[in-house]
């Protein structure tokens, strides 16, 4: 009976593929946005930090959409969740092409945002999988939008290529995303209680938890910073790269091509970051001081570090700015594999800490994804490219600073 197959654990890993797949093809959308930006701006005879906005309402719409998501997913269920902002997405992404004025874009991209189900794919896979793998299934989920936002300038690429212009493009994306859509509802259920009798065995309950409010401890917003310079850095590179290499020689698939490797990379990086925060657990450490430490250091650090040197190292050769991409898209991924957890480490309250990941989410990616593209483009604009790479990098090094003081700001009961 459809119980019983519902029941069956081994849909877990059919739940992990959908969710990877459709958050990578949301994330794809970024940098897509990034390589048409050009012949968009022709088209409607914008700035190009006008035309920066197309990225920044799409980290609006992610946003909001995922605040909204997390609100309803009590109600509807994170099929339904997910199910509102992918039919959003898919008729943002068609109506882009057929919209008359560049202020309908913008809201169409911000209808786009919606469809990136990073919050329903991680909580809808991770409460499928057993406790011991939950790791995992974060991670998994977290290098699809790194793999999206690498694919994404290629994709754009290849569909400009056939279609001929960027309007033929976005169509013919518009039509994979319905597609795809269909697919993830057919296939997607709903976590049931009781898989794993195991896990329900060791969880013990405390009685009824103190009463916290989140937003009145340094903690969350501390954490809301890490997420505002995780997307500054990550979103503002990915945003203005193609145009970079493109304005110092570059050809388009280079471009592309550089950007795909930036986005790679993070699909194996953000799981290794998840494997060193444990091995350091396994040495002795704290749980909160191991993420954090690997939040700042091979995360932050890293991806500051490559971003300062980038413009003066890319431009020497396409091979050169092939392995720079590595380095900078390999630091900010790692913060996404130990990020999600520092809300219930810091605060030891579910619900508290439940409230804290949504505020993270609506404040701190929605804050820097919507800042960084539009600062990135007005500075390479009015300043020239050095500037806006220092600047990012900036913003990666207090992401540093800041992972390294917050275990001193754990609530204490």
């Amino acid at each position: 009976m459809a119980p019983e197959k519902q029941l069956n654990p081994s849909y877990r890993w059919v739940i992990l593929a959908i969710n990877f797949i459709i958050c990578a093809m949301a994330y794809a959308g970024l940098t897509m946005w990034g390589m048409a930006s050009t012949d968009l701006a022709s088209t409607f005879n914008i700035t190009p930090v006008q035309a920066s906005l197309g990225a920044a309402l799409l980290m609006a719409g992610y946003a909001v959409g995922s605040y909204v998501e997390a609100n309803l997913t009590s109600k509807v269920g994170y099929r339904g969740a997910g199910l509102l902002g992918l039919v959003l997405m898919t008729i943002g992404t068609i109506g882009i092409p057929m919209a008359g004025n560049y202020n309908l874009i913008l809201l169409l991209r911000f209808l786009q945002g919606w469809g990136i189900l990073w919050l329903v794919g991680v909580n809808s896979s991770v409460a499928w999988f057993p406790a011991k793998q939950r790791g995992l299934a974060s991670g998994v989920i977290g290098g699809g939008l790194t793999l999206g936002i690498g694919c994404g300038g290629w994709v754009a690429t290849v569909l400009m290529a056939a279609a001929g212009t960027w309007q033929g493009a976005f169509r013919i994306w518009g039509i994979i995303l319905c597609v795809s859509t269909i697919i993830w509802a057919l296939l997607m259920k709903e976590p049931p209680k009781g898989l794993y009798p195991e896990d329900a065995a060791h969880s013990v309950s405390s009685g009824p938890q103190k009463k916290i409010n989140p937003f009145a401890t340094a903690a969350c917003w501390l954490c809301i910073l890490i997420l505002f310079f995780n997307c500054w850095q990550l979103i503002g590179f990915n945003s203005i790269v193609a145009n970079y290499l493109k304005d110092v020689g570059f050809t388009a698939a280079q471009a592309s091509t550089v950007v795909l490797l930036a986005g790679l990379i993070g699909v194996a990086s953000t799981p290794i970051g998840g494997a060193i925060s444990d091995r350091l657990v396994q040495k002795g450490w704290k749980p909160l001081k191991a993420r954090a430490f690997t939040t700042a250091v091979p995360g932050f650090l890293v991806a500051a570090v490559a971003t300062a040197i980038f413009p003066f190292l890319a431009q020497i050769s396409f091979g050169v700015a092939c392995l720079m991409a590595l380095f900078v898209g390999w630091g900010v991924p790692v913060t996404n594999a130990t990020s999600g957890a520092l809300p219930m480490d810091l605060l030891q309250n579910e619900d508290a800490a439940g409230r804290m990941f949504g505020a993270n989410i609506l404040v701190g990616i929605g804050g820097g994804g919507i800042l960084a593209p539009i600062i990135a483009a007005a500075l390479a604009e009015s300043m020239g490219w050095t500037a806006c790479f220092m600047v990012l990098a900036a913003g990666a090094a207090a992401g540093t600073v800041i992972s390294l003081i917050l275990p001193r700001f754990k609530l204490e009961h």
